[in-house]
This record gives structure tokens, C-alpha cells and sequence, in this order.
């Protein structure tokens, strides 16, 4: 099943403008669908846009492969128009966190930046496409009229034309959410600081033999006036604010000092944490994880670094250096959010990876859902083809667990086993846990 159009939209592809009328309303669409979503500008920057306003047939042709590339990325539920010759309009609907809608953006770049062979009358043309590729991403419930979102989309592909890596992506924010932002930011950066956020820890379980594995270190903040803030826009704002860094290195400390306190305990626990974008570009910091790891006095098996697809194709060629200098410290590499819709094996062949994470979104429903267990094993069996360990998340509870072992995962975390947990809280559950008794596979995948 192929991506559907925007319904304003006619079928066939476009071969002129669509009318100012025609793109707001493929814009007002978007932001009366109360999901969170994406909105990408694509400017194609087309060798042959001169000679395609005199050889309609090739124009013709060269728009046919371009819709072909398209939707053979895209996800059914999501939409695209021809706006014109030189400009695409996307549609990502239903999105769990903006890394998936960057990772789409960047395969989009990829895949239409292959030369396109056109056969003429004369012989054959090579046309080349230069994308260039803006988003802007839109939260439900935010208010944003669609000029904004339109404003803001046109605004990350101008941006991203005069950038290398020409992909862009920018909230669709009002006025008013601005300036709540940069107070947010105030206080994160005085916060951070003065090393007054938290990290709590969700367990992680070994599905084969039951018992403890270690778990996942993730950030926690509480606002001076009491609210709690989404460890999501925690990242969003140190990221687009420079701040990444700074909060990865908290993340990382915090981590490994606790992991002390529970050696002296006696608790032989690993801990991954998660590494952005921004991070795997900063070429000192695998020297510090290594430093950090002989202050603390952690044996490096005991330390995983997770890793996005996205971040890893924003950033590709920083990622595998840092890979390699990670992986001879000895640290295990865990990649995050594959299989999400815009995946790529590619990564796995060519990164040193020992884990692969599978997305909450095929375990939710994996007692029930015949597809869902065909993914999940297939999943499963690629990370062991690559040597790696493959980790559930989202599991919430018994029956997924046991689905999840008879089909081969090797760990999992949600909350059937825990909830993410204080330093203290995540000690005493450690010392008290009792494995449950393992009953024989029995699940057949229809």
C-alpha cells in the first residue's frame, strides 16, 4: 500500500504550481489532525529545470521516478503532493519523537540524490537532483495555524540549502511558546549547572534465564514551580540550545557514579545511556567516556551507549570514528529505534554494534497481533545474524514477556518489570528481586 495524496490534490502528478489555495488547504490538513506530525518542504534543485520546461515528456518522466522514491519511503499513512516541477510537499503523521521524522527526512535526501536515467529521443539523460529538505514539526494541541506551519517549513528549507548536509528541521512554534522556551531554557541551564536534575533508572531483565541484566539510565527534571518536564524536550532544548554536551556528561557521571555505590553493594548492574546527534559529532568525547569510566572505577562491559538511527545518519561518517574508539574501550553499542519505518540494514553490517533495541510500538500489542510477532522475530533474527543482542522496550506485561523470550529477545525493559526509579529505589529493587519460574516455549508464529 502506497503513501495516499493529500486529498485536495489530484491524482496524477503535477506538473504546474498548485494554486495558494490548494497548498493551504494540504497545510490546514495537517494541523486538524490532532497527532503530532511533520511537515517537510523538498526542494529538488533539478539539473535539468530549464530544459524541463521545453521536454515535457522527460519532465514527465523525471516527476514519475521522483514519486516512485518517494513513496517508496513513506509510510501508508503518510501523504505527499507535487507543489510544482522543483518542489515536493511531505506529510509524516503519527510520529513518536522528532529523531523518526529527521531520520525520514535524511533517507528522503538519500534516495533522491541518486541520479535519475531518463531514455529520450537523442539517448539517454542524466538528471541530478540536489534536495534540499526543511521540516517543520508540529505538537497537537499547540495552536499553530497553518501559515505558521507553512512559515516555518519554508523557513528550514531555505536554511537548508545552505547547509551540506541540506536537512533542516524546526519546530512550528507561536510567539507565546517561544518565550515560554527560553524561560524553560533559563531555568535547564541554571539547573544543569548547579547538577540539580536527576537520573532515574528502568530495570532491564535477561528474558532467558529471568534474572536482572541492569538498566537504562534516563534524565529526570522537576521545574522550580513543581512541574515535570518530558525528558524529550529535555533533549530538544539542549540541543537546539547547546547544551547536549554538557547534559550527556551529567547523564554519564551520574551513571557510573551510582554504579560504584552499587558495586560496593554488591550489585553487578551495566547501565546504557543515550548518546545524541550532537555528541557523536564531538570528536573528544569518546576520550571522555574512557576517562570517566577509570575515575569511577567501571569495568567498561558495563556501560552501553545507545545510539539513534537518526543521529547515526546525520552524523555517519563522525559516528563510525566514535564507534570504533567506543568498541575498543570496550563498551557495548546499542542501536536505538530501528525498524520504526524508515530503517535501514546498511547500519548494521557497517557499525560495530553488540545491541539492537526494538521499538515499544511492536510489543504494545504482541499477544494479540499475528504481524506484530512476524516483526518482532524477524527483528530478532537480524540482530543475531549481526552478532548482536536484541532488547525489547514497552514491555507492560506477562504475556508480551513470555512472547517475547519464546520468540528468541534476548532482554527487555518496561513496566511489568519496573518503572524508571530513583538511584536508592532502583537498589533495593535490585536486592529484592526474585526471577519468576520459566515456563518451556510453547508460541508458534502463524
Amino acid at each position: 500500500m502506497t503513501p495516499s495524496p493529500a486529498p485536495s490534490l489530484p491524482d496524477a502528478a503535477v506538473s504546474q504550481r498548485l494554486s495558494p489555495s490548494a497548498l493551504l488547504a494540504f497545510s490546514r490538513d495537517l494541523v486538524q489532525v490532532r497527532r503530532r506530525g511533520m511537515l517537510l518542504l523538498i526542494s529538488l534543485h533539478r539539473s535539468d529545470r530549464l530544459s524541463a520546461l521545453a521536454q515535457e515528456p522527460q519532465s514527465r518522466s523525471v516527476l514519475a521516478e521522483v514519486m516512485r522514491r518517494v513513496e517508496g519511503i513513506l509510510r501508508p499513512s503518510d501523504r505527499y503532493a507535487l507543489a510544482s516541477h522543483d518542489e515536493i510537499w511531505v506529510m509524516l503523521v503519527d510520529l513518536p519523537g522528532e529523531a523518526l521524522a529527521e531520520l525520514a527526512s535524511r533517507t528522503l535526501r538519500d534516495s533522491l540524490s541518486r541520479s535519475i536515467h531518463v531514455e529520450t529521443a537523442e539517448g539517454r539523460t542524466i538528471v541530478q537532483l540536489r534536495p534540499a529538505i526543511g521540516g517543520a514539526w508540529r505538537h497537537p494541541d499547540a495552536g499553530q495555524d497553518p501559515m505558521t506551519v507553512l512559515s516555518s517549513a519554508a523557513d528550514a528549507a531555505l536554511r537548508a540549502e545552505e547547509l551540506e548536509e541540506r536537512v533542516v528541521i524546526l519546530a512550528a512554534r507561536s510567539d507565546v511558546e517561544l518565550i515560554n522556551r527560553n524561560r524553560m531554557e533559563h531555568e535547564l541551564r541554571a539547573a544543569l549547572n548547579a547538577n540539580e536534575l536527576d537520573v532515574h533508572f528502568q530495570p532491564q531483565l535477561s528474558l532467558a534465564t529471568g534474572q536482572r541484566a541492569g538498566a537504562e539510565a534516563l534524565i529526570r527534571w522537576t521545574r522550580p514551580d513543581g512541574t515535570r518536564v518530558s525528558p524529550a524536550l529535555i533533549a530538544s532544548i539542549c540541543e537546539e540550545r547547546g547544551m547536549m554536551s554538557q547534559l550527556t556528561q551529567f547523564v554519564l557521571n551520574t551513571a557510573l557514579r551510582h554504579l560504584m555505590t552499587w558495586t560496593s553493594q554488591g550489585i553487578d548492574a551495566r547501565v546504557s545511556i543515550n548518546m545524541s546527534g550532537v555528541t557523536l559529532a564531538d570528536p573528544a568525547f569518546a576520550t571522555l567516556v574512557g576517562h570517566a569510566l577509570s575515575t569511577w572505577g567501571i569495568e567498561p562491559r558495563r556501560l552501553t551507549l545507545e545510539l539513534t538511527e537518526s543521529a547515526v545518519v546525520r552524523h555517519e561518517r563522525s559516528a563510525l570514528e566514535f564507534m570504533n574508539q567506543i568498541r575498543a574501550h570496550g563498551c557495548g553499542l546499542a542501536l536505538d529505534d530501528f525498524g520504526t519505518g524508515y530503517s535501514s540494514f546498511a547500519y548494521l553490517r557497517q557499525f560495530p554494534l553488540t545491541e539492537l533495541k526494538i521499538d515499544q510500538s511492536f510489543v504494545r500489542n504482541l499477544a494479540n497481533d499475528a504481524s506484530d510477532r512476524r516483526i518482532v522475530q524477524a527483528l530478532v533474527d537480524l540482530a543475531h545474524t549481526f552478532n548482536m543482542a536484541a532488547l525489547a522496550e514497552g514491555v507492560e506485561d506477562e504475556e508480551a514477556s513470555r512472547v517475547l523470550r519464546d520468540l528468541g529477545c534476548d532482554m527487555a525493559q518496561g513496566y511489568f518489570y519496573g518503572r524508571p526509579m530513583p538511584p536508592a529505589e532502583f537498589a533495593a529493587w535490585w536486592r529484592g528481586f526474585t526471577p519468576a519460574p520459566l515456563r518451556p516455549p510453547v508460541v508458534a508464529i502463524p
